[in-house]
């Protein structure tokens, strides 16, 4: 017989249980929700704008096209549309309505929203500076199969529509340039409301439940390499996770990091970073609870059956029940919440410390959170003033225009000055991708900081593979701190360069005595390794801002 206990719910590394006092169950369920707003904003919000570009600007004809609907390959077509557009699973849901309002069939939608929330141009770049790119690759590859396998199946098998088929719905865009930029601002802005608005109200309302009920300590005791059943317990989990694609990076490079499952890991990418109970509840109310359940066991199979196969297919760490991970700790229950100051207030405080952790994100955060709150407002206006005439005058303006027809604000634009454009916008998404790839100075420091510390056990353990390991990612780590600072026009100290110049250069020594197998002569340079680290924490924090957490 199974140890059930061990299976679901492990004891140790903080594990008090599956009910704990009233705080704490339920200001970590509301603080989960709110960290899920506040993180899902900037990508909700993209989601919003590129909802009503399609309808506004793009026209169903054009998205059909481009997706290829009617051929073989239109759900590989939209894997690969969603590796070009930065979205979460809440901003996938609009942008799903509205490829379904355009006759788009639904297999394809679904492979569109399955990798657009995981595998994006901001989440690779992030990934990469946590994750060696033949693994990022492996799991993308991953990624592919289930999402567009998914898709074919759906659409040949399960449910081979052609989307609603609605004339009235799938009206081509006005020909006035201002017409459409006024359509595609009042999709956005209505996106909102309507049957998606529950679906949101039902992602938020599971997350909090799983912040509320998901014990403190259990997932990191749970999800090691050794337990076999490590990717069944994260599916069980998953789906009602809300990740955004730049943190579920962050938490695959931990994983990997420490050695933890990465069968794991590909199940929390594609479920938990991919899917929600908001998308489910969207596919039953359009197709059945039928089809939704073939989903659901397709997706989780599938999933499932790829996390079993990278576990025995990539080596890595060797993490045991013994050891412990900060990978999960923001997926699950508090430790524990003092009664004296649970409230709204020590929420907000727990978020706005959380915003402030990382400068880069917390400018796009603030900024859409902003955004969020006036389309809101923007789309209840909309919504209460009930004006469809609006939308009429808008498609038939009172003086027809034809495509020969240029106006000021409706200038036929040349090969060059298209060409232009795209380049601005090539070189925008670029100078973002670095920011990302290279993370701020402190994050980087925070981050070897981290790993200096697995350095050293694996030196007293005698680990050599472990070693190995963790010496290639210090490594990564510091050879990005030059381009961090100059990105974001900082300065460093010259000694502060020099100290870890020298610290990377000590390590190629106890490489040496590793390889050598001279492990007495490897701990003798622990101290001064750790001195040496010292000194360069101790100079940059003269010139770059200090983290809580800082070591």
């Amino acid at each position: 017989m199974f140890n059930l206990k061990f299976i679901f719910l492990a004891t140790g590394g903080g594990y008090k249980g599956l009910f704990a006092d009233f705080d704490t169950m339920f200001w970590s369920g509301v603080l989960r929700i709110v960290y899920a707003i506040v993180s899902s904003a900037p990508f909700l919000v993209s989601g919003l704008v590129i909802t009503g570009l399609l309808r506004g600007v793009i026209g169903p004809a054009r998205i059909k096209r481009l997706l290829g609907v009617g051929k073989w390959y239109s759900p590989i077509s939209a894997w690969f549309l969603g590796l070009l557009i930065p979205i979460c699973s809440f901003g996938a849901l609009p942008v799903a309505r509205e490829l379904r309002r355009s006759g788009v069939p639904s297999g394809t939608i679904i492979s569109f929203v399955m990798v657009a929330p995981v595998l994006n141009p901001i989440s690779i770049a992030f990934g990469l500076s946590y994750i060696h790119p033949i693994i990022l690759l492996y799991f993308g590859l991953g990624t592919f199969l289930v999402s567009s396998g998914i898709g074919l199946i759906w659409n040949y098998l399960i449910c081979p529509d052609v989307g609603l088929g609605n004339q009235i719905l799938n009206r081509e865009p006005p020909l006035n340039n201002i017409n459409r930029l006024l359509l595609s601002f009042d999709t956005s802005v209505k996106a909102f409301f309507g049957p998606m608005l529950f679906d949101y109200f039902l992602a938020l309302t599971a997350v909090g439940l799983l912040g509320a009920f998901l014990p403190y300590g259990s997932m990191q005791t749970g999800f090691t390499r050794d337990n076999f059943f490590a990717p069944i317990i994260m599916s069980s989990v998953a789906i009602p996770m809300y990740i955004t694609p730049m943190d579920v990076m962050m938490q695959f490079g931990q994983i990997a990091r420490d050695g933890y499952s990465l069968g794991c890991a590909f199940v929390l990418i594609v479920l938990g970073a991919g899917a929600n109970v908001g998308l489910a509840n969207w596919l039953r109310r359009d197709y059945g609870r039928r089809a939704v359940s073939y989903f659901v066991a397709m997706l989780i199979t599938s999933t499932i059956v790829l996390g079993f196969i990278t576990d025995r297919s990539i080596v890595h760490g060797k993490a045991t029940i013994h050891d412990h991970t900060h990978a999960f700790d923001g997926l699950t229950r508090l430790d524990g919440v003092n009664a004296e100051e649970a409230g709204f207030i020590w929420v907000w405080g727990k978020v706005n410390s959380s915003i402030n952790k990382h400068a880069d994100s917390a400018a796009a955060e603030i900024f859409g959170l902003i955004l969020l709150a006036f389309m809101f407002l923007a789309g209840l206006v909309s919504v209460l003033k009930k004006d469809q005439g609006f939308i009429t005058r808008i498609y038939d303006p009172p003086v027809r225009l034809t495509r020969d027809t240029p106006t000021v604000f409706n200038k036929v634009l040349t090969y060059r000055q298209l060409a232009g454009v795209c380049s601005i916008g090539f070189c925008c998404m670029v100078a973002v991708c670095l920011f990302v790839y290279y993370p701020e100075p402190r994050t980087l420091i925070d981050e070897m900081g981290v790993i200096r510390v697995e350095i050293y056990d694996a030196v007293r353990e005698e680990d050599l593979a472990e070693y190995k390991r963790r010496v290639t990612q210090f490594r990564r780590q510091a050879s990005k701190m030059p381009m961090s600072i100059a990105l974001r026009w900082k300065t460093s100290s010259h000694q502060a360069t020099e100290y870890l110049d020298d610290y990377t250069y000590v390590l190629t020594a106890v490489d040496d005595h590793m390889t050598g197998k001279k492990f007495e002569e490897a701990k003798m340079i622990i101290n001064y390794l750790e001195t040496l680290f010292g000194r360069f924490n101790e100079s940059f924090n003269q010139d770059l801002p200090v983290n809580n957490g800082s070591k």
